[in-house]
């Protein structure tokens, strides 16, 4: 029970906090190549997206693996190559702050007394929503978890560390078969320490050396994790 009511504080103060930083903003496509679908708010059905339509943050969109795509908003300019989901609400900045209450509350939600129901987390849908193959010429054993995989990935070398790593989170949780995602758990790691989140990214490597058994993969985290300790000593003035 009072883990419960828990949850429900972080998730009122993560809405509470993200709609007051997160306003209306509207995106423009400035650039499109290849076959790209948009799915507007909470709409079921999956549109063609073309060159200079705009896109609000409820906004999703899928690009084909041969596409470019380049999305321009406030002060911002996404870029990516295809074979990416996006939500158009992860391009934007979040502070220290909301990361951190965002990143709590997508943790929070993996105790076993309030996980929700994962069967209808299926990687062959996007959140509850089908894409028929027919409409998106997908080949056979192209699964939509890698979609999402990659989008985040772009999410990141866009420089959207904060909403990169709270979808990476997120996406472990929903997909059973993305929960040990070692690309996932190091764009994660990597946001924070991008962040100067030292301290945050240290306990995220040790998180994957504990689940992980590759021996050479555990040598880079462990190195890495020695690099992190020196920059928190630096960053706290420790001598």
């Amino acid at each position: 029970m009072k883990q419960k009511i828990l949850i429900q504080l972080i998730l009122t103060l993560v809405i509470l906090t993200l709609s007051i930083s997160g306003e209306n903003y509207i995106y423009k496509v400035k650039k499109l190549n290849g076959e790209a679908l948009v799915r507007h708010g909470a709409k079921e059905k999956w549109v063609k997206l073309s060159y200079g339509d705009t896109l609000r943050p409820e906004d999703t969109f899928f690009l084909d693996k041969n596409g470019y795509i380049e999305i321009e908003g406030d002060k911002i300019l996404f870029k990516s190559d295809g074979g990416i989901i996006i939500n158009i609400s992860d391009l934007r900045r979040l502070t220290k702050e909301e990361l951190l209450l965002q990143l709590a509350f997508e943790e929070m939600k993996s105790v076993p007394d309030v996980k929700k129901d994962k069967s209808n987390a299926k990687s062959t849908g996007i959140y509850g929503t089908e894409i028929e193959k027919e409409k998106t010429n997908l080949k056979t054993g192209w699964n939509l978890t890698n979609y999402w995989v990659k989008g985040v990935s772009a999410l990141f070398e866009n420089g959207f560390y904060e909403t990169s790593a709270i979808r990476a989170r997120n996406l472990m949780l929903k997909f059973d078969e993305l929960k040990d995602n070692i690309e996932l758990k190091m764009i994660i790691a990597t946001s924070l320490e991008k962040l100067e989140l030292y301290g945050e990214a240290i306990s995220e490597l040790n998180k994957i050396l504990l689940s992980s058994k590759d021996k050479n993969l555990n040598a880079r985290v462990e190195q890495k994790i020695q690099e992190l300790k020196m920059k928190l000593a630096s960053l706290r003035g420790d001598k």
